[in-house]
This record gives structure tokens, C-alpha cells and sequence, in this order.
């Protein structure tokens, strides 16, 4: 197994699924149909084995050639983050650890490389615009959940702008349905990055222009999956973790940059001027929140696309789910780096949790080094990226408790946080219209709660005495009764 992101990734989504299926986890499903069955194929399968179910790739889809192709749960195992990485893939045999090694591998990111433009790559087989393009007609666009409001075709997807004011290109994973031959709409949430671009160009009656990446290759799918600072932009930072630049061709359109190694790239502008009705679709949490509610109408007017290709799908269900085990540790990771930016000393680790959908309960443990300290790593966790946004419930524990063991946690809660004196509530914090508690569309907050369930400062000396057999005794054991631990 390499040992550099590099020699893995290779920023193309063919050669990991090639790594993958060497692995032993693809599976090709042959037949599925787009309307509602690949989604319940991933969710059922997903929902018996959880994280040892395969990636899957849907082919022969009814009405479309059959190497026209839809995939699922890519990151969704241990195996297949690791080899994303380039990561050992047997240090997945602890949360922790592997939480460890992904964050060495990520943080070669931030040694920021700027793309390479490029004239030529494989997304180029294929060029369509005008009047040719028939979005519905040239891909399997699936209906992802039962009662979504049609067809979405930007799930795993990156969605590319940028700022008007600094130049700063933007990446990120918002939501995609299309509408008609060459229509799309995308709900995006408010403070999203994506969305202040957009604002900024609509406010002023201006079209935004938009690069819509809907085959994604692995390392562009981290990047637009993780939190980064607003200083960091995501393509160089894709440079950073494969250690060399990554190669982006710019849109004939709009100059925006796209991987030359995408599957499928659709290149447009978003509109001043004309709305359409976009959702309901099942969101990160497990409902259909937000409602249909319209949105600016997307123009695509030029698509891109390899032979074959290839659509990277995401169907997000009550957890868990396909897409939610590297979310965790995208999520986890950038908490760390926001908690470590803040100056909060003495973080050990954290954990969000896929019955959390990856969001709404999150675990930070720490080292006490000060009174206060325990309630300040709360209180910070519950603001910064990426918790600070419809976050609900944080908990702080000490380092002896593994925040990805929910055993752990659960147990510290009841043994060592007073309900009365040991929790926080925050009001009016960052929100959304996909909040399921959220009823006013023109108040976007919510509540949350800091819950400190570590021993008390004054009392780490003489709280009584954890039940628990010593590494000592339990290596001595192991090595007298080997037969019993096999």
C-alpha cells in the first residue's frame, strides 16, 4: 500500500474504484432503475451492514447505455477512507487512531499548492451546449428518496463560485436538482460561503456564474466536504494533500476552474431574475426539511463529460447512512483544527456522531489544566466551524473517555455532569431553514446545550476511583488465557 495521498488518489475517480474493488468492496449492480430504487438499494443494504457494505455502482440503468453509471457510499468504510488517504488501512481498527492518522494525512493540505490550469483532460471526451444539452436525456439522474420533489443531480457534488469582491473561488457540497433540459436549482443554506457569492452577484441584479462538478474524483470530494478557514481555498489545498497541484481545466463560460479528471461538469449561471420551485428532498438528518420553497433558476450552458461517465451520489437517510462514516471524520477533524486555531489548549480529541447525523451530537474530550477549562472548550466548540452551524448538543469530556465510544460517553454524562450546575443553553445561535425545529423561515435560529460531563476541577484528586481491571493485570490475563481473547 503507497503511503502518499498521491500514489492513491491520483485525482481520479476510476483508479479508486479500481483500488477499491481490489480491496474486495465494490459490488456493480446491473438494472436498478433511477426513480427511487438505486437509493433504496444503498440505504437497505447499508442499513443491514453498515459500515461492511460495499461501495456501489449502479450500471445497465433502464433508459440510458449501459456504462452510464451512478455510485454510492464512496467513502463509506474504513477500507475505502483509508485508501482515499493513502492510509495504512488497518489503523482503522480504532476510531481514535484512525481519527489521528486522517487529521496527519489532511493537515498536508493546508501546505497550500495552487491548481494547475490545463488545456487538456479527460472531462473533454465529451462537450455539450446550447440547445443539445438535455440533462434528464444524457444522464441517470436518480430520484434519490421517496418523497423527494424530483430528480437530483448534485448530491456528492462540488459546486464551484466565486466572491465578486475578492476573486476567491469556492467550493462546496449544496444541493442539486434539475429542472428541465438545461435548468437546475440549489438550496443553500444561509452563511455558506457558496451562498454569500450568490448573494452578492443577485443583490446587484447580476448572474453568478457556476461550475457544478456532479462526477466527483476523491480528493475533490474531501475538499468539498471539509471545513476549511475562508482564507483557505479548497483547490489548493486539494494541491497541498496530493502533494503536487492539481490539475483544473477553466470553463469556456465562465473561467472557472473544474478537475480535468471529473466525471461530468456542468458550467452555467444562476439567475437575477427567474425562480423555480426546488425540493423537498431528504436532507443530512433524516427528514424532508425545508419543504419546496423557490429558488433562483441555475442555466446550464455548457456540459463536460468523460466517456461513460460516471455520476457520484449521495442519499442522505436517517442515520446511518452511506455517505455519514467520512463525514464524521471530516467533520471531527475540522472541529480539532477550529478548537486548535482558537488557542483552546490541551484538546485531546472529538468526535460527531453518525446518530448525530453527523452534526447534532458532538463529543470533545480534553485535558483539564484550569478551573473553567472544561466549560470553555464547550462553549468554543459550540461556535466554530463546523458545530457552529444547527448544532444541538455538545458534550466535554475528560481524556480518559474515548468520545467515539458512545458506552464512554453516555457513562461519563451519568457519573460525573450535575444537570443543575454542569450545563450550558445557548439561544439565537446559526441555524437553518433545514432545522427541523426551525417554524419561522425569517428567524433562522436554534438552541444548544453544553453539557460538561468531566470530573469537577477542584475534585480530579479525590473522585472516587474508576472499577476497571489495570492494563497490567489485563495484559497478564491475555497472555495466561490467549484462547479466550482470539
Amino acid at each position: 500500500m503507497p503511503n502518499h495521498p498521491s500514489d492513491v488518489i491520483q485525482s481520479d475517480l476510476r483508479s479508486f474504484i479500481e483500488a477499491v474493488d481490489d480491496g474486495g468492496e465494490l459490488e456493480v449492480v446491473s438494472g436498478a432503475h433511477w426513480d427511487k430504487e438505486m437509493g433504496a438499494v444503498t440505504e437497505v443494504l447499508y442499513r443491514q451492514k453498515v459500515e461492511k457494505s460495499p461501495m456501489l455502482v449502479f450500471d445497465k440503468v433502464p433508459g440510458y447505455p449501459d456504462e452510464n453509471r451512478c455510485l454510492y457510499g464512496m467513502f463509506g468504510s474504513p477500507l475505502r477512507l483509508a485508501l482515499a488517504l493513502g492510509m495504512e488501512p488497518g489503523i482503522s481498527a480504532s476510531r481514535a487512531d484512525m481519527l489521528t492518522s486522517f487529521r496527519k494525512v489532511i493537515k498536508k493540505g493546508f501546505n497550500q499548492i495552487p491548481p494547475k490550469t490545463v488545456a487538456e483532460g479527460p472531462v473533454l471526451e465529451n462537450v455539450v451546449s446550447g440547445d443539445d444539452i438535455d440533462l434528464l436525456s444524457m444522464f441517470p439522474v436518480p430520484v434519490h428518496h421517496e418523497l423527494d420533489g424530483g430528480r437530483y443531480i448534485g448530491t456528492a457534488c462540488g459546486v464551484v463560485t466565486r466572491d465578486p469582491d475578492t476573486g476567491r473561488v469556492n467550493l462546496g457540497t449544496y444541493r442539486v436538482q434539475a429542472k428541465g433540459k438545461n435548468t437546475c436549482a440549489s438550496y443553500i443554506s444561509n452563511g455558506k460561503q457558496g451562498r454569500i457569492h450568490r448573494d452578492k452577484y443577485l443583490a446587484v441584479g447580476k448572474p453568478c456564474p457556476v461550475v457544478i462538478i456532479v462526477g466527483m474524483d476523491p480528493v475533490t470530494y474531501l475538499a468539498s466536504g471539509y471545513t476549511l478557514a475562508d482564507g483557505v481555498p479548497e483547490l489548493d489545498w486539494c494541491g497541498g494533500l496530493l502533494g503536487r497541484p492539481h490539475e483544473v481545466i477553466e470553463g469556456e463560460e465562465t473561467g472557472l476552474p473544474f478537475p480535468a479528471r471529473s466525471e461530468i461538469v456542468l458550467e452555467g449561471e444562476i439567475l437575477p431574475t427567474e425562480i423555480t420551485e426546488e425540493g423537498p428532498f431528504g436532507e443530512w438528518h433524516g427528514y424532508y426539511a425545508g419543504e419546496a420553497k423557490d429558488e433562483p433558476v441555475i442555466r446550464i450552458n455548457r456540459v463536460y463529460h468523460r466517456n461513460d461517465p460516471i455520476l457520484t451520489c449521495a442519499a442522505s437517510q436517517k442515520p446511518p447512512h452511506a455517505h455519514l462514516f467520512e463525514r464524521c471524520f471530516l467533520r471531527s477533524a475540522a472541529l480539532l483544527d477550529s478548537l486548535e486555531g482558537a488557542g483552546v489548549p490541551d484538546v485531546v480529541s472529538a468526535w460527531t456522531h453518525q446518530a448525530g447525523s453527523g452534526r447534532t451530537f458532538v463529543v470533545v474530550s480534553v485535558k483539564q489544566r484550569y478551573f473553567g477549562h472544561s466549560t470553555q472548550v464547550g462553549l468554543v466548540a459550540s461556535q466554530v466551524n463546523p458545530v457552529g452551524y444547527v448544532g444541538r448538543w455538545i458534550v466535554v469530556v475528560d481524556d480518559d473517555i474515548d468520545p467515539s465510544d458512545i458506552h464512554d460517553v453516555i457513562w461519563a454524562m451519568g457519573t460525573r455532569c450535575d444537570p443543575k450546575t454542569m450545563t450550558t443553553t445557548l439561544d439565537r445561535t446559526w441555524s437553518s431553514r433545514l432545522d427541523t425545529l426551525v417554524t419561522d423561515y425569517d428567524r433562522l435560529y436554534n438552541s444548544r446545550m453544553v453539557i460538561d460531563a468531566c470530573i469537577p476541577y477542584e475534585r480530579r484528586d479525590t473522585f472516587p476511583t474508576v472499577a476497571q481491571t489495570s492494563p497490567e493485570l489485563a495484559a497478564d490475563v491475555r497472555a495466561k488465557y490467549p484462547h479466550l481473547y482470539r
